[in-house]
């Protein structure tokens, strides 16, 4: 995808929803990925698991995530907990796509979906503070009736009531799902039978997502997971792991695992450039000769290789980032050692060869 490069300059959002609600095209069309969507004379799913892509718009990764619901599925959630989990684990943003018709409801997907949502979060984030997801609803073929503040109030409230009646750690007792979780709300009228209307309000919702400068832009830094785009593919997959297996997800500790195997990468490949960059002048000194400036050549190498270091790992875990940079750090001024030595040693020989064997330095 052409993103290792981006350190934090990226966002991951994910759709959540029921089968058939047009998830797969609501994300084509708002970020101009290219999931399958699904042949309407057959009625069949689409999306199975989760399928990732990156926006055509954006350095946005957009996770598509199967529909909850589904017949094929029949009473297994187990699915849909994995993908609820990994969702939370790795996306700032979950975006809700459901129809309007289904607001208010007292059973059916939505609140399936979002008790699911709910309680994989107390899962991963019951020590994590400050940390919060967006969940971003839109409100599929939305006939402007009814006032979208008032399926704000309801969906809200829905939340609410799922949030007291869940099962809870101890800690978490007296929390609010608002603790977690932050919402925005948008309509969006039917594709088929008004499409310009679509077609504008989805132009109008696209620029939230992509246009930083917007008042409703979508992705605030309280949102980030903080996992630069260059160790998300091990993040990712150490996440879902986990998750197979059934165990307590700690982002924390996976976070700084993930901090390890990257800068330990970079550590590699940054002393190994820089012992390539001295070697021309190891071998100038190997062989006798004094080399012009080398105290400046030395500061220069060693801070180039610091910053280059810094570039690429200054954007994990601050402890294990520090403490790998210190390590570095050392081992370059041991493998500069012998360039001031045997430096110096050419310097001591010149001068002996000039003045010959009853010079005092000699």
């Amino acid at each position: 995808w052409g993103m290792s490069d981006c350190n934090l300059d990226y966002n991951v959002v994910a759709v959540f929803g029921s089968q058939s609600t047009g998830k797969s095209t609501l994300l084509n069309a708002l970020f101009g990925t290219e999931f399958s969507i699904m042949d309407h004379s057959k009625r069949q799913q689409t999306t199975r698991g989760v399928w990732i892509g990156k926006s055509a718009r954006a350095n946005i990764l957009v996770m598509d995530v199967e529909g909850v619901d589904g017949h094929e599925r029949g009473d297994d959630r187990t699915v849909e907990r994995r993908s609820a989990l990994f969702s939370l684990a790795t996306a700032e943003v979950l975006i809700i796509n459901m129809m309007e018709t289904t607001i208010g409801l007292h059973n059916g997907a939505n609140i399936d979906l979002l008790r699911t949502v709910f309680e994989a979060n107390m899962r991963l984030f019951r020590e994590s503070e400050g940390c919060k997801t967006l969940l971003f609803f839109v409100i599929r073929d939305y006939c402007n009736l009814t006032p979208l503040k008032s399926h704000e109030e309801k969906l809200c409230a829905t939340m609410d009531a799922i949030w007291s009646q869940a099962a809870k750690p101890q800690e978490l007792k007296n929390s609010r799902f608002s603790d977690f979780f932050d919402c925005m709300f948008v309509g969006l009228p039917h594709k088929i039978f008004v499409p310009e209307q679509f077609e504008t309000a989805m132009s109008q919702l696209r620029q939230r997502f992509i246009d930083k400068t917007s008042d409703n832009y979508v992705f605030q830094p309280r949102y980030s997971r903080n996992i630069p785009a260059s160790g998300f593919s091990h993040y990712a997959s150490g996440i879902w792991g986990v998750i197979l297996k059934d165990q307590e997800l700690d982002l924390p500790s996976h976070q700084i695992l993930l901090a390890k195997h990257r800068c330990a990468k970079i550590y590699a490949e940054t002393e190994s450039q820089f012992q390539e960059s001295i070697g021309n002048v190891q071998c100038q000194i190997d062989a006798g000769e004094i080399v012009d400036e080398l105290d400046t050549y030395m500061k220069e190498t060693l801070g180039n290789a610091l910053a280059s270091f810094d570039a690429r790992a200054r954007y994990y875990h601050a402890s294990v980032y520090s403490e790998m940079r210190e390590e570095l750090q050392q081992s370059l001024y041991v493998q500069l050692e012998p360039l001031f030595r045997g430096q110096v040693t050419n310097l001591a020989n010149h001068v002996v060869a000039l003045k010959g064997p009853a010079c005092p330095y000699a």
